[in-house]
């Protein structure tokens, strides 16, 4: 995942992306009109990490632990019972991409099928399909710490930017910086990106304690406080001889992302704030927006809190009216529509499909925000995560959709297009979700990581 937000006004292809919210933006009233609380039916609801506008949360820093990981994970009793032959075939499909996509030698996965580079997301994604197969057995726990120790291995000697933060792209190869307008330090960090995967770090090391030391190394080579300004996120990119450096993030995406610097100990407070939000109607049910430039909107950042930190009650997260959204779309015009974020395998490879985008809703955009022909309406690897989130006869629906639409391929593919055409693009991401979405289940529906505070 690459979250770019330009600064062009209207929704075309910039050619000098200003990549992050460039447009001064007006605050919003904290009085405004708030969408209502919705409630639903879930498996379960597991504790969250506690997050408010006003408090932060009391965690070590550098990733030191003050509890014991092992005694907290024996409160978790997996039952690999209450998943269905259905499901183990998905699981299995899953563990097929990573067999026959990871580069030995770096412990690197290829993002996509036949593209042999990969992003901190995409490593984040990596490590949690390796702890899922070990977790659903499909894996050996030798197989699976061999794994991670490669990975881990690749990440504390691989070049970073400027010395500062890992680039944005590395070659699954040779463990090199690579991507566009690449230079030999590289072209810039992405701060949501490296925000995932200090989450994944923190969960590696909850999970495996004997990783502590191999963690350590990799985040104190890393110069965090470079991805925080303002209390905020902050990325850069490196391009025509400039270095631009601003705000990343946009609602959703912004405040997953800023969780996993809290585990690191850093402030980041003004990234839980409403300002830069305005609220919106989409199809009669009410949603928070983000007012500033190329706001792409998706459901991935709310499943992902869901499965991988558990239910939050803050005010940004908008899980079940994104649910009821896409439940409204299915029984009102009987189209099984699931928005978000994917690789495609056609031009421009990747897409944002849109919830709501620059006053139009259900809208998919490449990462410039240029509006896609025939684009990817029902994402397997989301309606997957919703459908171990939620407990109702669209969550079955959803569940059986993904089930079908893999039936004839040898690893889970993205998802369906508009005209009902498969998106043939495999990937990591797709693949990676939904094994963890199954190790999820197996916990009893609770989050990856388990909780170490209190309020």
């Amino acid at each position: 995942m690459s979250f770019f937000a330009y600064s062009n006004e209207e929704s075309k292809e910039p050619e000098q992306p200003s990549f992050y919210g460039g447009r001064s933006v007006s605050q919003q009233n904290e009085q405004q009109q708030q969408p209502e609380k919705i409630t639903f039916q879930r498996r379960a609801i597991a504790p969250a990490i506690p997050i408010d506008d006003n408090t932060q949360l009391n965690i070590r820093s550098n990733l030191q632990h003050n509890l014991n990981a092992s005694a907290l994970n024996t409160k978790i009793v997996l039952s690999l019972d209450n998943i269905s032959r259905q499901e183990w075939l998905l699981a299995k499909k899953a563990s097929y991409y990573f067999e026959r996509n990871e580069n030995k030698k770096t412990g690197l996965t290829d993002s996509v099928q036949g593209y042999h580079h990969t992003t901190m997301w995409d490593i984040a994604s990596d490590i949690g399909a390796t702890l899922a197969l070990e977790a659903l057995e499909l894996i050996t726990t030798v197989q699976a710490d061999a794994k991670l120790n490669r990975i881990l291995t690749t990440l504390s000697t691989m070049p970073l930017y400027n010395d500062q933060l890992p680039n944005r792209e590395y070659s699954t190869e040779t463990g090199l910086p690579s991507g566009k307008n690449n230079n030999r330090n590289g072209n810039g960090w992405s701060a949501l990106d490296i925000g995932r995967l200090l989450i994944w770090l923190e969960i590696t090391i909850q999970q495996k304690p004997h990783f502590q030391k191999q963690v350590n190394i990799i985040t104190e080579r890393w110069l965090l406080s470079r991805a925080v300004h303002k209390k905020t996120l902050y990325g850069t990119r490196y391009q025509k001889n400039d270095e631009l450096y601003r705000q990343e993030g946009r609602l959703g995406y912004l405040q997953y992302a800023a969780q996993g610097y809290q585990l690191a100990g850093l402030d980041v407070a003004n990234s839980f704030t409403r300002d830069h939000t305005a609220v919106v109607n989409v199809d009669n049910i009410p949603l928070y927006i983000d007012s500033r430039n190329v706001p792409f909107f998706t459901t991935d950042p709310y499943v992902l809190q869901a499965i991988e930190l558990g239910e939050n009650a803050a005010w940004w997260n908008q899980l079940e009216s994104i649910y009821l959204l896409h439940k409204q779309q299915y029984t009102q015009s009987d189209k099984l529509w699931i928005f978000a974020e994917d690789a495609i395998n056609k031009s421009p490879w990747f897409s944002y499909n849109n919830i709501y985008f620059y006053g139009k809703s259900w809208l998919s955009t490449s990462s410039g925000g240029k509006p896609i022909e025939n684009p990817q309406v029902f994402s397997n690897k989301i309606a997957f995560g919703l459908s171990v989130i939620f407990e109702d006869a669209f969550s079955d629906v959803l569940r059986q959709a993904v089930i079908q639409n893999s039936r004839s391929s040898r690893v889970i593919p993205t998802g369906i297009y508009k005209n009902n055409a498969l998106n043939a693009s495999y990937n990591i991401n797709t693949n990676s979700l939904i094994l963890v979405s199954l190790w999820y289940k197996s916990r009893g529906n609770k989050a990856i990581l388990t909780p170490t505070t209190t309020n």
